[in-house]
């Protein structure tokens, strides 16, 4: 049977904006209702580096126009997520490590967008990465002594080059990543990354010295690839769900257009433009902003994947607009496939 391995982003918008009961802990309480509802469990992939910084602001007075303290809730949702049975790893957007508060906003570090060539004054990439396993563990461990943090997502799937995170993943004794779309390409101002050789065809794989090649033999890193498909851009702009979700935050969502088409300079800016929509790309499985018909198009694409068994879909809360939607695929699933977490994969 084949299985489902539901993940999620836990996170704000890359841009700073935001905020964290709208866009995290509310959205993901629905998701994790109508989950449950189904006999699924996600495993939840929080972004430990805003959590730093808005403790750090917290905690020096500025309450960033909170009237409840937003770090408790995300301390305390996560730790219930492992109460009932759900899954808590790591998941970092470097532009944060050097983000500051300035006139009542985040300002994020845009030069340090990916986690493939992390570069600050502040620590390294093997520094941060334990920080973060060790602040994990520090939330829950409390609560639940056996509890381990174990695998990374880095943020927009920048895991390339991944010698150095597959290095500092072996140092700090990680075992698992899920960075990798196969198929996908993205030479965009901030996003940069090739995995067109890395196999659509394998759940998982064991890993060497990069993360996008498989390894012959058993190591001790794997990676489990997140399920895409091919699809014209213009078809998923065309969702009401998409429009919604855009809708939310429109200055997250034309930073982010803009990023992915702004390469190459402004000479032909208009036409580039234009014709990004009538490209196609390879799309994640994303399970909280699939319209239905987007829903029974991947459950085709793998039904006919004979050799996987294996596929990691990715929702983010704050990208939430229709729980019908996220409802309607559990029900078409539940009864044809297995739902897993990560620990059951590895």
């Amino acid at each position: 049977m084949k299985k489902l391995l539901l993940t999620l982003d836990y996170e704000l918008f890359g841009d700073g904006s935001g905020d964290v009961f709208k866009h995290i802990v509310e959205p993901t309480n629905s998701i994790l209702e109508v989950a449950e509802r189904y006999g699924a469990k996600i495993t939840v992939f929080f972004e430990v580096v805003e959590y730093w910084r808005l403790k750090q602001q917290w905690e020096s007075g500025n309450h960033m126009g909170y009237d409840n303290n937003p770090v408790e809730a995300m301390e305390k949702q996560v730790v219930d997520m492992i109460r009932r049975g759900h899954d808590v790893q790591l998941h970092f957007h470097p532009q944060w490590v050097d983000a500051k508060w300035v006139d009542d906003h985040w300002e994020v570090d845009y030069k340090n967008w990916r986690l493939s060539d992390f570069n600050s004054s502040i620590m390294t990439l093997k520094q941060l990465i334990s920080k973060g396993k060790h602040t994990l563990e520090g939330i829950i461990q409390p609560h639940f002594p056996a509890y381990e943090c174990y695998a990374l997502r880095a943020g927009g799937y920048n895991a390339q080059p991944s010698e150095a995170i597959v290095e500092a993943l072996r140092e700090c004794g990680m075992r698992v990543d899920t960075s990798i779309v196969p198929g996908a390409i993205e030479q965009g101002a901030l996003s940069i990354y090739d995995y067109s050789t890395s196999p659509s065809d394998m759940g998982k794989w064991f890993v060497d010295e990069k993360l996008e090649e498989p390894c012959k033999e058993n190591t001790d890193i794997i990676e489990l690839p997140i399920v895409s498909f091919p699809i014209v851009r213009l078809f998923k702009f065309m969702s009401i769900t998409r429009i919604k979700s855009i809708m939310l935050n429109h200055k997250s969502a034309q930073a982010s257009f803009t990023a992915k088409t702004s390469s190459g300079g402004t000479r032909g800016g208009i036409i580039r433009k234009i014709s990004f929509f009538f490209k196609k790309e390879f799309q994640t499985w994303d399970y909280c902003l699939f319209p239905c018909w987007m829903h029974r198009y991947f459950l085709h694409k793998i039904s006919k994947q004979k050799s996987r068994d294996i596929f990691v879909l990715i929702g983010h809360p704050k990208s939430l607009v229709s729980i019908k939607n996220l409802e309607f695929m559990l029900k078409v699933v539940k009864d044809k496939m297995k739902f897993a977490i990560l620990s059951d994969l590895t």
